[in-house]
């Protein structure tokens, strides 16, 4: 994407937004200089700490160590995708992303977003004014009532009634700007697969809103009503499902979404932790009772898109699970992908029997919240679960297992740079508990877990190789910091430092982007490089190289050309020495069963390369 309509398109609304006054809209700025800073709203911030280069139209908070430009600072405010913060910026600006024809066919409108949105609002408001005046929603009325909920909330979720008939939605769009295929392409409305006819896709359902961060319908859940639940069941034999969400659409991926999130977003930007329940009516009940930080998934289980999701608004998450087994289950199944993701997960069990909103019902919105703020982390709970019951003298088999689920769990905490103290910290509390409890050695313990981590790829890294790793990056981004402060050096850069010599990892994907561009045939000045990105830490890696490679100028005694030469001697010097390493590896394998004319060919290779790096003769015969 480094040219052509797409890159004129992202520069032309690059050019329309100038990021003072977006970053602006948001928040109060203060001048500073040439610059402009401001609190920033992503962390408990008291001096502020998040800068505004409006020269380079570019920002950074330093203690949350991110920035970018203004698609990035949308992507972490709204919380969404580039090409989401795309159309955003767009709009703001006024400027028309996909042209319209003045012929185009009802067909080629379902394909655009704006007709779904306005359609799902339109919907929206059929089913909220039906729930609250309709005599024929007096059974949805009535169910509400009795579960507590109450007229605040009703109108704050904006709930709905879809009546039972197959097709009032479809009659009533009649008289609208909404076409069928419009209507089907949001997932309002299904098609019969024999018949191929329309149908009302929600039925004498409760309506739930599901909304994204910008407080735009996007989809619906819709719980049937007991009462037709009932009947239903009677006329066909089996019962319906007790809830029915939309089917996933161009603005509408459940695993990307969920429930009450537009309205607790504020509050998660100042305390930045989220409590996760499971159904919609535990959102609406727990939130009515007080607690403002309550999300729902949408019927389905959590997963890595969730947590993506979630990371960008919250530091530590809370999940209140049922107190019964399949409760217990789901913990489970989700507490190793928490826990390898790095995140801070508590998990809070309401007592057996209950779940949410009957919790509150009976005992208050404060008791909840005291339960929330004493949820264990994830590998206390996993402790806990896993030992329960369990007498390590008489049942050796559970006890065995348990400790096996328990490493297991431990040996996916990630392996940071920078994090190792404190995880080891951690691995040690949890594995004297464990030596403790089931009365064995834990530096038994410890040879386990290291062997699990070694089955995984997540062998923790030492104290002597993680300053090495630091090192490692180090080359990349001196490298990429002379191409930010000497673009005009881009030809003698590139042409002399493959990306293939670069380490893995964010700074060579930063280069290999520079490289596009240059067999493009475009400038690399750096707003030309910031639009060619759409990855925000690639973005915000690409602002804190700019300020240091700034810093750097005045301070840097080499000329350009010698920087270069220099990064190329340590690119190379890196390169041998990891030949010589896979050498030695290749020397210790043969000799635990290879040939030694094969051993000692290595040897003299090894020896050979090793006088050739420190610049010794070969001594001769005589």
């Amino acid at each position: 994407m480094s040219s052509g309509p797409a890159y004129d398109l992202k520069e032309q609304v690059r050019q329309a937004t100038d990021i003072v006054d977006l970053i602006g809209s948001y928040l109060m700025l203060r001048p500073q200089g040439r610059n402009y800073v401001a609190l920033c709203p992503w962390h408990n911030d008291r001096r502020p700490s998040l800068q505004v280069n409006p020269e380079r139209q570019s920002w950074k908070c330093w203690v949350c160590n991110i920035g970018g430009d203004v698609f990035s600072f949308i992507m972490q405010q709204e919380s969404v995708e580039f090409r989401e913060a795309l159309e955003m910026l767009a709009e703001r600006a006024h400027i028309a992303l996909v042209p319209r024809s003045s012929g185009s066919a009802k067909s080629s409108e379902a394909n655009e977003k704006q007709p779904l949105y306005d359609a799902l609002a339109w919907a929206e408001r059929q089913w909220h004014e039906f729930l609250l005046r309709a005599d024929d929603a007096e059974p949805a009325r009535r169910y509400l009532e009795e579960r507590g909920v109450e007229r605040e909330s009703i109108e704050r979720f904006r709930l709905g009634y879809a009546p039972p008939g197959w097709q009032w939605l479809i009659d009533r769009a009649k008289t609208t700007p909404h076409s069928a295929a419009v209507l089907e392409a949001a997932g309002l409305v299904g098609r019969g697969e024999q018949s191929g006819s329309l149908y009302d896709r929600f039925r004498g359902r409760l309506m739930f809103p599901i909304r994204d961060m910008q407080r735009r319908p996007i989809a619906f859940g819709g719980r049937v009503l007991p009462e037709l639940a009932q009947e239903e069941e009677e006329r066909k034999g089996r019962p319906p499902a007790k809830y029915v969400n939309s089917n996933e659409t161009r603005l509408f991926k459940k695993s990307q979404h969920f429930y009450g999130l537009d309205l607790a977003r504020d509050v998660l930007t100042k305390t930045r932790h989220v409590t996760i329940v499971e159904g919609y009516t535990d959102v609406v009940l727990t939130v009515q009772a007080g607690l403002d930080d309550v999300i729902a998934v949408l019927g389905t289980a959590l997963g890595t898109d969730h947590i993506r999701v979630l990371r960008r608004l919250a530091d530590r998450i809370t999940l209140v699970l049922d107190g019964d087994t399949a409760g217990q289950k789901r913990a489970n199944e989700i507490l190793d992908l928490f826990v390898a993701e790095g995140v801070d997960l508590r998990i809070a069990t309401l007592p057996a029997g209950l779940d949410p909103c009957d919790y509150v019902q009976q005992f208050g919105g404060q008791s909840l919240r005291d339960l929330v703020d004493r949820a264990p982390d994830a590998l206390e709970h996993k402790f806990m679960v896993a030992t329960e019951g369990i007498d390590p003298a008489t049942d050796t088999h559970r006890a065995h297992q348990a400790l096996e689920d328990v490493l297991a769990t431990l040996s996916r905490l990630p392996r940071r740079v920078g994090e190792a103290a404190s995880l080891r910290l951690r691995e040690q509390q949890v594995l004297l508990r464990l030596a403790r409890r089931f009365q064995v050695d834990a530096a038994q313990l410890q040879e386990r877990l290291k062997e699990l981590k070694r089955k995984s790829g997540r062998t923790a890294p030492s104290e002597e190789s993680a300053p090495r790793r630091e090192d490692t990056h180090s080359v990349e981004e001196e490298l990429l910091e002379i191409l930010i402060a000497h673009p005009e050096m881009a030809s003698e850069v590139l042409d002399r430092v493959a990306s293939e010599q670069l380490a893995p990892g964010s700074p060579r994907q930063l280069y290999e982007a520079y490289c596009r561009l240059h067999d493009a045939g475009q400038p690399i000045e750096f707003g030309r490089v910031m639009v060619e990105l759409e990855d925000p830490q690639l973005k915000s890696l690409l602002v804190d190289l700019d300020e240091r490679s700034r810093d750097k100028a005045q301070l840097a005694l080499q000329a350009v050309e010698a920087r270069i030469e220099s990064v190329r001697t340590l690119l190379r010097e890196r390169r041998t020495a990891e030949e010589q390493r896979r050498r030695v590896a290749a020397l210790e394998e043969a000799a635990s069963g290879g040939d030694d004319e094969d051993n000692l060919e290595i040897l003299r290779q090894l020896i050979e390369q090793e006088r050739n790096r420190q610049g010794i003769v070969a001594p001769t015969d005589g």
